[in-house]
């Protein structure tokens, strides 16, 4: 089996989401030494990377991701790729004309944005689901729905958001790699941390592509 890392790492000042004012360090309290080991803390939130927003971000009366099954952060996984180079902007349903969403747990958009993770400009403007595209994916039947841009949604709106979470959908954003994906044919795996009643958590995401001797 082949696994292809969907996450991007987390690194002491990179860029976080306007307006978010969490510290993000990863202080080391000590390191190697004649009589010492090392050790080190986490200082960011919970949005931070590549990470996992469950309905609770913006449903209240949700579970936290500690009350939501295992079984929902794993499944059958498609790529979409829009074809728009990264460019901003809405997506539209008709990407979806070729794709056959009843034999998907996950939906990823490849739009080439994450070729910008690192700098300013990553959380400037990006590609996004339109009204359309989101409620066609919230009635799916999808565990749910990933792209390799900051947000479902632009910045200082929730309409994806707020159409997906009512269908019990969990939300992958800032993820990597997407390119190296075949189109299908693989099994998405996104744990977040157990963490008592939050809406979101930084994730490992991982894509494992089965080899020739799997199928056998």
């Amino acid at each position: 089996m082949k696994l292809i890392d969907l996450t991007h790492t987390i690194v002491p000042g990179m860029p976080q989401w306007p307006g978010d004012r969490q510290p993000l360090d990863i202080p080391r309290h000590s390191l190697h030494g004649p009589d010492s080991h090392m050790s080190s803390s986490l200082n960011f939130g919970c949005h931070v990377g590549t990470h996992i927003d469950a309905p609770l971000h913006f449903l209240a009366g949700q579970p936290g991701l500690d009350r939501i099954p295992l079984d929902r952060f794993v499944g059958e996984g498609v790529v979409i790729r829009t074809g728009i180079d990264g460019r901003p902007g809405p997506i539209g349903p008709e990407i979806c004309g070729q794709v056959d969403l009843t034999r998907a747990d996950f939906v990823l958009f490849d739009t080439g944005w994450a070729r910008h993770w690192g700098t300013e400009r990553y959380y400037g403007e990006w590609s996004y689901l339109s009204e359309e595209l989101a409620r066609l994916l919230a009635g799916a039947n999808l565990k749910g729905v990933g792209l390799d841009t900051p947000s479902l949604d632009p910045f200082g709106r929730q309409t994806a958001h707020d159409i997906c979470a009512p269908a019990g959908m969990i939300n992958l954003e800032n993820l990597a790699n997407l390119a190296e994906l075949p189109p299908n044919g693989f099994t998405l795996l996104a744990l977040p941390l157990k963490l008592e009643g939050t809406e979101a958590s930084p994730v490992r995401a991982v894509a494992m592509i089965p080899d020739r001797r799997d199928q056998e």
